[in-house]
């Protein structure tokens, strides 16, 4: 899987271009398909397995990875109820159609399994041990702080595009 700056970064850049209104659900719904790691965290430190360093920290709260919440056929059921909580949760989110929510939520976590099937892949039947992966972006440590320094030079570019597009025309002198 990327990681964690790369889903974001990516998913940023896409939301602020194609869903203006509701970027920040955009991002946190592509950010979602890996609570499990998360919740492989609280596991962890509720458990008391403490690990030795922050490395095997990060190693053992991926217990739980990939599992349900990455699942291709779980995503539109998992998608209903983020739309759900976002709609309790957020104002705006409340204001908007479902449907509308409902679609970016989708989107969002489409995009996440996307980006992790360009790497090694994940476990998109799961709970069958099928790993499906295009092995494109590398797995390895320094792979994976290229990758993640690729979506923020990206993200850098976007920003100064944007930026640029809004500033009015200078005279030639």
């Amino acid at each position: 899987m990327p990681d964690p700056i790369t889903h974001a970064s990516l998913s940023f850049i896409i939301g602020r271009h194609c869903f203006r209104d509701q970027k920040a659900l955009f991002v946190l719904a592509a950010l979602s398909p890996d609570i499990d790691v998360f919740i492989g965290g609280l596991f962890i430190l509720l458990t008391g397995l403490w690990p030795v360093s922050l490395t095997d920290f990060f190693d053992k709260s991926m217990i739980f990875h990939p599992g349900l919440s990455a699942a291709i056929w779980f995503i539109p059921i998992y998608g209903l109820f983020l739309s759900w909580m976002f709609r309790k949760v957020g104002k705006r989110a409340a204001e908007a159609n479902f449907n509308r929510i409902y679609t970016v939520v989708l989107v969002g976590m489409l995009l996440h399994l996307g980006l992790d099937f360009l790497q090694t892949g994940n476990r998109p039947l799961w709970p069958l041990d099928l790993t499906v992966g295009l092995n494109i972006l590398p797995y390895t440590p320094g792979g994976r702080l290229g990758t993640m320094m690729a979506a923020i030079a990206l993200l850098i570019f976007d920003t100064f595009m944007i930026y640029r597009r809004q500033q009015p025309p200078q005279p030639p002198f």
